[in-house]
């Protein structure tokens, strides 16, 4: 049954006029390469946008209160080629954490393969979406993490390694790539006591860039 569907999908990728959609870069994806694990968390809610080349599961815990399992967009190439993003969050029972990947599906249709990171993002860090504010609250708390839960030699930036990681939001509309943080609130939770304030300049103070996709060099720019 399996061979069955994906000759279909070719089939149907490969006809003359046929624009590929956001359902089926999926399916060729799930079917060439593997489908992803999303986590503990299903999904409550699904958007399917295929005008604008999107998709969308999340899980709602209530009215404006939301966490996205899995997004996917559909990029449109100079060369006639697509690239397909995929981004998913995932909990190991500790905190969420974001992966995001990048495939290019060539104008054929028939057949995908990954990027690397290097192929499609520039080069982004924590440390680009942190806010001096942040860094020096943080380092407040460095000496009491030393020795312990961190190594004594470990500077700030692996504490910010332990609160943040780097996540990246698809876009349903335009070709414009948010890249932003996740926190994790492990420490707070279980190694160190941080004032409430402090936590909250931490959790709320970072920053957001938008990435331009480049359809010609197939890869996201930043600004």
């Amino acid at each position: 049954m399996k061979i069955w569907i994906l000759s279909t999908i070719l089939f149907l990728l490969s006809t003359v006029g046929f624009s590929q959609n956001i359902m089926e870069a999926l399916q060729l994806k799930r079917n060439l390469i593997g489908e992803y694990l999303i986590g503990e968390l299903m999904a409550t809610d699904t958007i399917v946008d295929l005008r604008n080349g999107y998709y969308e599961e999340y899980h709602s815990f209530g009215v404006g209160d939301k966490t996205m399992l899995q997004q996917a967009a559909i990029f449109r190439n100079q060369d006639g080629s697509s690239t397909l993003g995929i981004s998913i969050t995932e909990y190991d029972f500790v905190c969420f954490f974001d992966k995001t990947n990048f495939y290019e599906i060539p104008k054929s249709s028939d057949t995908i393969h990954m990027l690397t990171t290097n192929d499609a993002l520039p080069d982004l860090t924590v440390r680009d979406l942190v806010t001096d504010t942040i860094v020096s609250v943080l380092n407040t708390y460095l000496p009491k993490l030393q020795g312990g839960y961190l190594d004594a030699t470990d500077t700030i930036d692996k504490l910010l390694s332990e609160v943040y990681h780097v996540a990246y939001i698809l876009p349903r509309h335009g070709t414009n790539l948010t890249a932003t943080l996740m926190v994790c609130d492990y420490i707070p939770t279980n190694e160190i006591s941080i004032r409430a304030e402090d936590w909250a300049i931490i959790e709320n103070d970072f920053l957001s860039i938008e990435l331009k996709y480049d359809r010609k060099r197939k890869r996201f720019t930043k600004p």
